[in-house]
């Protein structure tokens, strides 16, 4: 049943650009109202999928899918020893000449 909606709901979304692409040269509240009727059908066959979607899950018994932020990296087990970033600039160590 699933895929019915599914197949129903994007074939009314490509009949509703048809309707506005054929007519648009004439417009009209009757072009309007036609594709407004196709989109509506769209909406309504995708909602119905989706709730069809949610009951199969519920008959199934699995949790709803949350969306999950990416894991934390993990800090190193080793501690990383630090080193001196301008060894150059130190006072305690005397100066060599180039």
């Amino acid at each position: 049943m699933r895929p019915f909606f599914v197949t129903v709901g994007i074939l009314a979304w490509l009949w509703a650009f048809a309707v506005m692409w054929i007519f648009a040269e004439n417009g009209g509240a009757l072009t309007v109202i036609a594709a407004g009727v196709f989109a509506v059908v769209a909406i309504v066959a995708l909602a119905c999928e989706r709730i069809m979607k949610l009951l199969e899950e519920i008959q199934q018994r699995l949790p709803p899918r949350r969306p999950r932020a990416a894991p934390l990296r993990s800090v190193p087990r080793e501690p990383v020893p630090a080193r001196d970033p301008l060894p150059e600039l130190r006072t305690d160590r005397p100066a060599t000449a180039p």
